[in-house]
């Protein structure tokens, strides 16, 4: 027991040594973000995230998805539509002038609406390129 109790203790010695590391205190670095912050859905589009962004971003308060009338034009039906404009040119509401009418909001009205309703809410830029797809991909399929 004489020779055991020595060794046992020059263990223990070396296990307390192994364990309490080289005295440097070892922790994580924060990273700085360039660019914009990531969101979550990594910029992919669907029409399931269009959706709820149509209810985040407050779409529905002027845009309906039933037909009837509100301060926007409905999305029912929108996409593929023949609007008139407020310069009296016709275009055709498909997913480029969908993404940039909700990129840039006062850029064409479509005849009936009030130009800067929608962008004293929404500014130009302010809703990005995958979030206006997606949006896009959602008015697709409101029929």
């Amino acid at each position: 027991m004489r020779r055991v109790l020595p060794a046992l203790l020059a263990f223990s010695l070396c296990l307390a040594a192994a364990a309490c590391g080289s005295g440097t205190i070892v922790a994580p670095t924060a990273k700085t973000v360039i660019g914009p912050v990531p969101t979550t859905g990594g910029g992919q589009v669907s029409a399931a995230k269009g959706k709820k962004l149509y209810t985040s971003l407050g779409c529905q308060g002027c845009h309906t998805i039933d037909g009837s009338k509100s301060t926007g034009p409905t999305f029912k039906g929108l996409y593929g539509k023949q609007e008139k404009l407020t310069n009296g040119q016709t275009v055709k509401a498909d997913e480029d002038y969908l993404v940039e009418s909700i990129t840039d909001p006062d850029k064409e009205i479509v005849a009936g609406y009030t130009p800067g309703v929608m962008s004293s809410v929404i500014k130009p830029g302010q809703v990005s390129q995958s979030d206006a797809q997606s949006l896009v991909a959602f008015i697709k399929t409101v029929k």
